[in-house]
């Protein structure tokens, strides 16, 4: 019989609630705690799920009988936040970006491994069907020699969105950066994946249309550890939003991927002929583009709380997931010399 998990999740926001509702949907999870200082969201969220609400994140940890921490809170409070987890003994699972500094990145890695407990980041987009086809048809040679691999993000965000919450959008403190490290952080760390990393970046960012301390538009180019070149473009000026874009040029052909759908594929290959392996095809499983929100996150919490009973890495775990910050941290640093 599986293990029965009981979880407390930190934040009764938004993400909170989207981390509530796929937990939910597993045979083996008991939501079991909320830790949530605005008494009203907490006692609410509670309610909705039938958990204790903590007003601390402390006195959660200290007293609720849990034994996997879900981290929803602001990306600026993640690092203390697992450490404190960890010293507990507690599995942590955290929204992205799991930390805004290496600093903080290098803390939550370290003390999770001392613990020896798992440390697994929300990367839901990369459990798509069409994303892993390209991911396995690049490893294939499917479309030659990677040349160019670029990114754009387009979304709109109003100054009202940057301004709630108590106004922590936005800020250096607690958001870490703007439309690359709250927004654009996913298509980021998909180039970085289809292409095995980055190992240079050249970058430009600047704040265009809201009043907040970080980037409302950035424009990056990369030369990836693979030798080919690309850029990443990304914005929250935009009027509307639009389906994030990755576009993949190689010198046998050419793929795009358009919020984690295929919409061209030029190769010697066909899709049919992209060999996807056991462990590929129970990643995705019946995954379609238009699947509901939090589908994927429900899947992502599947395969991590299955590392943890079954003591492997956990998918995406903390050493993996800090590149995509990593390169963010070096955009900043390049952008701002």
């Amino acid at each position: 019989m599986a293990h029965q998990f009981k979880v407390g999740i930190s934040g009764a926001g938004v993400i909170g609630a989207t981390h509530a509702d796929a937990l939910s949907g597993l045979e083996n999870v008991t939501l079991v705690a909320i830790a949530e200082p605005r008494e009203e969201a907490g006692l609410a969220f509670a309610g909705r799920w039938g958990c204790t609400h903590y007003h601390s994140y402390p006195d959660m940890l200290a007293n609720a009988d849990i034994d996997v921490v879900v981290i929803a809170t602001p990306s600026g409070l993640h690092p203390d936040q697992v450490v404190l987890a960890a010293e507990h003994g507690k599995h942590v699972i955290t929204e992205k970006p799991m930390a805004i500094t290496t600093e903080g990145l290098d803390r939550m890695i370290q003390a999770t491994e001392q613990a020896g407990v798992k440390l697994a980041v929300i990367f839901q987009n990369r459990l798509s069907l069409d994303v892993v086809t390209v991911h396995r048809a690049l490893a294939q040679g499917a479309f030659g020699k990677p040349i160019l691999a670029n990114g754009t993000m387009y979304w709109h965000r109003t100054q009202e969105y940057y301004d709630a919450n108590g106004g922590w959008r936005g800020t250096w403190a607690l958001d870490g950066g703007g439309a690359l490290m709250n927004q654009a952080i996913h298509t980021v760390d998909q180039l970085q994946w289809l292409m095995g990393g980055v190992q240079e970046i050249k970058a430009f960012t600047a704040t265009l249309n809201h009043q907040i301390e970080t980037e409302d538009v950035a424009a990056a180019a990369f030369v990836y550890t693979n030798g080919a070149l690309g850029t990443m473009a990304a914005t929250t000026c935009a009027t509307e939003d639009r389906k994030p874009r990755i576009e993949i040029i190689g010198t046998g052909g050419r793929v795009t991927l358009e919020a984690n759908e295929i919409t061209v594929w030029e190769s010697a290959l066909s899709r049919e002929e992209i060999v996807l392996t056991d462990a590929d095809r129970n990643l995705v499983g019946d995954w379609r583009a238009d699947e509901p929100w939090g589908t994927a996150h429900r899947r992502q919490f599947r395969f991590i709380l299955d590392a943890i009973e079954n003591n492997h890495q956990p998918y995406v775990s903390g050493t993996e997931a800090r590149a995509a910050v990593d390169i963010i941290l070096g955009i900043y640093r390049d952008a701002n010399g």
